[in-house]
C-alpha cells in the first residue's frame, strides 16, 4: 500500500482486502467441499463448479493483495464481485433452511458486499487512487 496515503485510505482498503480474503476463503472451501462431496452420477457439473469456484476465489484473492498493495486495478474484480454477491444474496433472501447458518448467509454475504464496496469506493479511497494515477502515470 503506498505510504504516502493517509492512514484512513490505509485502514479502509486493509478493510476491504480482509473481507474479500474470508469470502475468497469461504468459496475455496466451498470448492474443496464439492469436490468431496461428487458421486458417480454427477462427475462433470461437480467438477466444473469446483473448478469455477477455486478460480473465482483465487481471482478474489488476488485481487485483494493487489489492493493491499494499492493497485487500482484491483477495485474494479473487486466491486464486480460484491455487486454478484448482493445480487445473489437478495435471491437466497426467502431461503427456508433449518440451519441457522444458512438461514442467514444471505444477509451476512449482502453486508459483507455492502461494506466492502463502501470500503472500496470511499471518497477519500477514490481520492488517493486519482492523485496516485495522476503522479504515476498509470
Amino acid at each position: 500500500m503506498s505510504e504516502s496515503w493517509s492512514p484512513t485510505v490505509r485502514r479502509l482498503l486493509a478493510v476491504a482486502a480482509v473481507v474479500v480474503t474470508l469470502e475468497a476463503a469461504a468459496v475455496i472451501a466451498l470448492a474443496v467441499a464439492d469436490l468431496a462431496s461428487i458421486d458417480g452420477g454427477r462427475i462433470a457439473i461437480g467438477v466444473g463448479v469446483a473448478v469455477f469456484f477455486l478460480l473465482y476465489g483465487g481471482m478474489q484473492l488476488v485481487a485483494a493483495v493487489l489492493l493491499l498493495r494499492g493497485r487500482a486495478g484491483a477495485r474494479g474484480p473487486i466491486v464486480a464481485t460484491q455487486l454478484l454477491q448482493l445480487l445473489i444474496a437478495w435471491s437466497l433472501r426467502d431461503v427456508d433452511a433449518d440451519v441457522l447458518v444458512i438461514r442467514h448467509l444471505p444477509l451476512g454475504a449482502g453486508l459483507a458486499a455492502i461494506l466492502v464496496l463502501v470500503c472500496v469506493l470511499a471518497p477519500p479511497v477514490n481520492r488517493a487512487i486519482a492523485e496516485r494515477e495522476a503522479t504515476d502515470g498509470v
